[in-house]
C-alpha cells in the first residue's frame, strides 16, 4: 500500500507577477508556517492550513490556547535567489524528531532551550530565546532552499505571544501582532547579533535538543466531550472486581 509522505500546497499566484522581479524576494523574508506543516492541537496533529480561528493549539508554557486569527499568503521566491535571508530553511528527515522534511520561513521564530546552552541557567532572565530560522542554516544538515517558486504560508495569532509545537518537536514563536512583538515575559526575541551568537553556541554544543523537544513531537490530545460513567447492569460483574458474584439469587 502506498503512503503519501508529504503534500505541499501551491498557491495560484497571478500570472502577471514576474518571479524574477526583485521586489518579490522581499515577500519571502517573513515568518509563518509553510502549508503542509503539522501543528499540535487539542485534536492531535493538524496541517496548519486546516486550522481556523477558535481552534485550540498546544503551547509551550500555557497549555492549549485558542487561535484568535489566521492569515494566509502566497509567497514567491525568484528562481535566481541566493540570499539566505530570503530563502526558507529545510530540515531533512530525522534531523530532529521529524520523519519527513520540514520547511521553515527565514524569519519564523524558533524558541531555543537556552538553559541547555548556559553553564549557569539560574542567572537567565528568561527560559527561552527566540531566533529566526535562517540562522540555523548550516547546522545539523539544515540548509537554505525553497520548496517551490510559489507556495502558501499561514500565520497563526493568539491573544498573547505564544510558542507552539510543530512537527519534529520544533517550537515556533507566534507573536500576538502581525508585524512582530517585543516578546512575552518568558521569551526573548533576539536581535541579529544575538541570534548569530546563539547559532554559534548551538554549533559548538551540537545538541539538537536545543531547537527541538522529543516530548513536543508526541502531543496528547485533550478530549472535548465529557465522559459519562456507565453503571453496570444489576448483577453483572465489573472489570477489575474479581470474586464479585455474577448474579444475585
Amino acid at each position: 500500500m502506498q503512503k503519501v509522505m508529504s503534500v505541499m500546497g501551491i498557491a495560484n499566484c497571478p500570472e502577471s507577477l514576474d518571479q524574477n522581479e526583485p521586489r518579490l524576494s522581499l515577500n519571502a523574508r517573513r515568518g509563518g508556517l509553510v502549508h503542509g506543516t503539522k501543528v499540535a492541537t487539542s485534536r492531535g496533529w493538524k496541517p496548519v492550513e486546516l486550522i481556523r480561528a477558535g481552534d485550540h493549539v498546544r503551547t509551550l508554557e500555557n497549555g492549549f490556547k485558542t487561535v484568535s486569527r489566521v492569515s494566509s499568503d502566497c509567497i514567491s521566491v525568484p528562481t535566481d535567489e541566493a540570499n539566505i535571508e530570503n530563502l526558507p530553511v529545510r530540515l531533512p528527515s530525522n534531523v530532529a524528531y521529524n520523519g519527513r522534511p520540514v520547511w521553515l520561513m527565514p524569519e519564523q521564530g524558533v524558541a531555543l532551550g537556552s538553559t541547555r546552552l548556559e553553564s549557569d541557567p539560574i542567572t537567565l532572565p528568561v527560559s527561552f530565546h527566540v531566533v529566526p530560522a535562517r540562522v540555523l542554516s548550516g547546522l545539523f544538515r539544515i540548509k537554505s532552499d525553497t520548496p517551490a517558486s510559489y507556495f502558501d504560508v499561514t500565520t497563526l495569532f493568539f491573544g498573547d505571544d505564544e510558542v507552539i509545537y510543530i512537527e519534529g518537536g520544533l517550537r515556533a514563536f507566534c507573536p500576538s501582532g502581525r508585524f512582530g512583538s517585543s516578546g512575552g515575559a518568558s521569551y526573548n526575541v533576539a536581535d541579529s547579533d544575538a541570534a548569530a551568537n546563539w547559532a554559534r553556541r548551538i554549533g559548538d554544543r551540537g545538541d539538537i535538543s536545543v531547537i527541538a523537544s522529543s516530548l513536543g513531537a508526541l502531543p496528547a490530545p485533550i478530549l472535548q466531550d465529557s465522559i459519562m460513567p456507565i453503571r453496570p447492569v444489576l448483577g453483572a460483574r465489573r472489570p477489575g472486581r474479581p470474586g464479585r458474584p455474577a448474579s444475585m439469587v
